[in-house]
């Protein structure tokens, strides 16, 4: 071989090596889209669930149906180009075997890996206990009996002053039942009656019972406050709702200001106050505020705001204005034979697109199902206070085991707006 042979030899082996070493090495870890753990009782077993992954467009990278508890890896096709960074998740089940729920997180970082957890338990009735009273205040206005979960509401002047037995419902074999009474004096008064069973049978006297206690909530929004809800809780017990005493509604004392009557007895709470319109007036904008661990000082009223430009599901858009951790979009059936809801979660950084396609498999397991049948009818925002943003709030919730969302969160402020 001559010398200059031998030189383009050379030069052409460098040249190789040389590209050789320019191209990014890709591997099946890049195609890897979503992780996901369904714990016992997050889906029903009796049906067939799916998940897949959608692209900023709604294209289907990858989809899975399982049923029950199951772990699940998805990757996309190998034979194509590397997934985007952010993907869509979407989990499409049916409710008592009957209604389809749909839930899709949009702006989702690929490669994460979630654990839907299920820390609810539909406990049973095992009973009910019963219930007189005696020397009935004069300005009594209601009265609310409550075990753990349960509740009789008793308006005095249509039921209670024609005396009566009045039933509650247990769930759990001994409990501690809270009365409490409101008076129209801008003041309540309670009573606990301990470790009552099922089948029991208490004759309570008002003239014992002891003063609440009371805390001011100053209202800083700019809106009329149209309704509020008290919670209270046993220092140990979760926030979930089968734990819950209903204490009596807040009311606006002489003063103007806005009361929240409590026994002294309880440590924690469950706060919520909304302003704006009535709940699904259409064009309607609702504001409200939920906190749970002591009772909150002051109404606040979050930094949001959505109008609706566009509501096609191929082609949504919307205008976010304000300072919150994610929006979402409600969707419901439009069909007469069948019924469902579909909850779209975005992050603020989206504000348009097409909401993901359905993959064929859905389409062979449950041909009723039309994804073009889904009508926006709602649009919300919602500021965790926990987290500073989105993502937080994915890697908080989808990694606390066993956890009621209120028992590691210690609340939200939300915005809610109905379409015509």
């Amino acid at each position: 071989m001559s010398f200059i042979l031998r030189l383009f030899s050379i030069v052409g082996l460098l040249f190789i090596f040389s590209c050789e070493e320019d191209v990014e090495e890709v591997t099946i870890s890049d195609y890897h889209l979503f992780t996901a753990t369904f714990e016992e009782g997050e889906v029903d077993d009796d049906v067939t669930s799916f998940i897949f992954i959608s692209d900023g467009e709604g294209k289907i990278l990858a989809d899975s149906s399982f049923t029950g508890a199951a772990s699940i890896e998805l990757f996309a096709d190998t034979n194509g180009s590397p997934p985007p960074d952010k993907i869509g998740v979407t989990i499409l089940t049916k409710r008592d075997g009957q209604d389809f729920d749909i839930r899709t997180n949009l702006g989702v970082n690929k490669g994460s890996d979630w654990t839907w957890y299920h820390p609810y338990h539909e406990p049973e009735v095992i009973g009910q206990s019963y219930y007189m009273f005696t020397n009935l205040p004069d300005n009594l206005e209601e009265v609310i009996i409550s075990s753990n979960g349960h509740r009789r509401n008793i308006d005095y002047q249509y039921e209670l002053s024609t005396g009566g037995i009045w039933s509650l419902s247990h769930y759990e074999p001994i409990e501690d039942v809270l009365i409490f009474a409101t008076l129209n004096n801008d003041s309540a008064i309670y009573t606990f009656v301990n470790d009552v069973s099922a089948g029991d049978t208490s004759s309570l006297d008002f003239s014992s019972f002891s003063g609440a206690n009371q805390k001011i909530i100053d209202n800083n929004s700019d809106l009329d406050i149209r309704g509020y809800v008290l919670y209270g809780f046993d220092l140990n017990d979760s926030f979930i709702h089968y734990k819950r005493h209903r204490l009596g509604g807040s009311y606006y004392n002489s003063n103007g200001d806005l009361v929240y009557p409590y026994p002294s007895e309880l440590e924690k709470f469950i706060s919520w106050l909304w302003g704006g319109d009535s709940w699904g007036t259409a064009g309607g904008k609702q504001w409200s505020q939920r906190i749970a661990g002591e009772i909150p000082v002051s109404f606040e009223k979050i930094d949001a705001d959505i109008s609706v430009i566009n509501s096609n599901i191929n082609n949504f858009e919307v205008n976010l204005n304000g300072s919150f951790d994610r929006w979402y979009m409600f969707l419901e059936l439009n069909d007469t034979e069948i019924s469902g809801q579909w909850y779209v979660y975005a992050n603020p950084s989206i504000d348009r697109g097409s909401l993901p396609l359905f993959p064929e498999s859905i389409s062979n397991v449950y041909p009723e199902l039309l994804r073009e049948n889904f009508t926006m009818t709602q649009v919300a925002a919602t500021d965790f206070l926990c987290v500073e943003n989105q993502e937080e709030w994915f890697d908080l919730y989808f990694n606390t085991a066993n956890g009621y969302y209120l028992d590691f969160c210690s609340g939200y402020l939300h915005f809610d707006h109905w379409l015509e």
